[in-house]
């Protein structure tokens, strides 16, 4: 019996082979009994013993059903060897052709299986939405679903493999946005952040924080005066004129802080412009870009993507371990919102359309892929043994062709034997 936990095979079971190859034999034997009988009755025919009236006929039907018989074996013999190992042309049909028949099994499988209109038909019948519906109506079973995903989950957030991910995503990241010309999306980001009222309170923000670092250096101004200022200079002199700079300063700072000050005026004036300028590709458009992308490269968002995985997984399973964990909670919302969506007829209409169009559209590539899978495992596979398999699944049924022939070539011996004698 096979392990339910072992990878699926693409062939039979050996003890499946054994079971036809042990049929197909005695279905062999029984036939070749057919064509025994039929050549006993002709050697008996030449009997001593044979009363003169009947060994004509006797032989007459023996005769005919040997011819059928042999025949009819030759034929089946021919289609999967050479009879009796002679070169026979056109014998040993099945190993000379296995790369044709492989490609009209594969052309079977897609004309008669994968047709868009009758896999179509057949996904409107399932009607996966209602399917869902009556799963998701039932209280026990969303409780089984929950435990379900609910039990896939920390094997999915595996701490195995979580570094090689999070650089693989890295570096994904940073070849994608390489590529791409990222002056759009910025542009539209920022004329949504200049169009809200985020800007006024950021704008006010930092020049708030930049008024209180000025405060706490307007030593640095005085001291910088004092040492550029000449020897014969007065030192009230320096301090008036640092003073004078710290406040030109101060108020050129809350004159940004402003919409209304000229200074605040230019300020957001500029804001507002920069989306077009990042868009038109300036000199600061490239800079943003380059700080873009060096921030999503790997050695930026490797270690950040390895820290935010990390703490994800590690609150997930923490609360996954407690049966009323937020995330089983969540899981149950989820199945109970879907639940009560579900009954709604629109709902369901719209999901199996969904259904229907991811389903068409797939198809074609499936189809295709499905069909060209087909044919390259038979090719693959050796001509002996790929022979040999198809003979087991065939030839039982092959060897009855043995055995009507020879029974239909005596009928038809016997017939013409009585014709003839009516006749002559």
């Amino acid at each position: 019996m096979r392990d339910p936990n072992s990878p699926p095979s693409t062939l039979p079971d050996a003890a499946d082979d054994d079971s036809l190859a042990r049929d197909l034999s005695r279905h062999r034997w029984l036939a070749g009994s057919f064509l025994a009988l039929a050549a006993g009755g002709w050697a008996a025919s030449h009997a001593p013993f044979m009363p003169p009236g009947v060994a004509p006929a006797l032989r007459a039907v023996a005769e005919a059903g040997m011819v059928g018989g042999l025949a009819d074996w030759f034929a089946v013999t021919a289609l999967f060897r050479r009879p009796l190992g002679l070169p026979i042309p056109h014998t040993a049909l099945v190993p000379h052709n296995r790369d044709r028949i492989a490609d009209g099994i594969a052309a079977y499988i897609d004309r008669e299986f994968l047709e868009p209109a009758m896999l179509v038909e057949q996904v409107r019948r399932m009607d996966p939405a209602a399917r869902i519906a009556r799963l998701l109506a039932d209280p026990a079973d969303r409780d089984k679903l929950v435990d379900l995903v609910a039990g896939m989950l920390p094997g999915l957030l595996s701490q195995q493999g979580e570094a090689p991910l999070a650089q693989a995503l890295g570096r994904a990241l940073a070849a994608g946005l390489s590529q791409a010309d990222l002056r759009p999306a910025l542009a539209g980001a920022a004329r949504h952040f200049v169009e809200s009222d985020a800007m006024e309170l950021l704008v006010r923000e930092m020049v708030d924080r930049l008024i209180h670092l000025f405060h706490g250096q307007r030593s640095f101004v005085e001291a910088a005066v004092a040492d550029k200022s000449r020897w014969w200079m007065p030192s009230s002199m320096d301090k008036s004129l640092a003073e004078t700079i710290n406040e030109a300063i101060l108020g050129h700072l809350w004159d940004l802080r402003s919409p209304h000050a000229p200074a605040g005026r230019e300020l957001r004036d500029w804001l507002r412009a920069l989306p077009d300028e990042i868009k038109e590709g300036s000199e600061l458009a490239q800079r943003l870009l380059e700080a873009v992308r060096q921030f999503a490269g790997p050695t930026a968002m490797g270690p950040l993507l390895n820290d935010l995985l990390s703490g994800l997984r590690d609150a997930a399973l923490a609360d996954l371990d407690r049966p009323d964990g937020h995330i089983r909670g969540a899981l149950h919302g989820v199945a109970e919102s879907l639940a009560g969506a579900m009954q709604e007829a629109p709902v369901r209409d719209r999901l199996n359309q969904a259904v229907e169009q991811a389903f068409v559209g797939a198809l074609p590539r499936w189809r295709q892929a499905i069909r060209d899978f087909v044919a390259r495992t038979l090719k693959a596979q050796d001509v002996g043994e790929f022979t040999h398999r198809l003979e087991l699944r065939v030839g039982r049924d092959l060897q009855y062709i043995r055995i009507n022939g020879t029974l239909l070539g005596a009928a038809i011996g016997g017939v013409l034997y009585a014709l003839n004698s009516w006749i002559g």
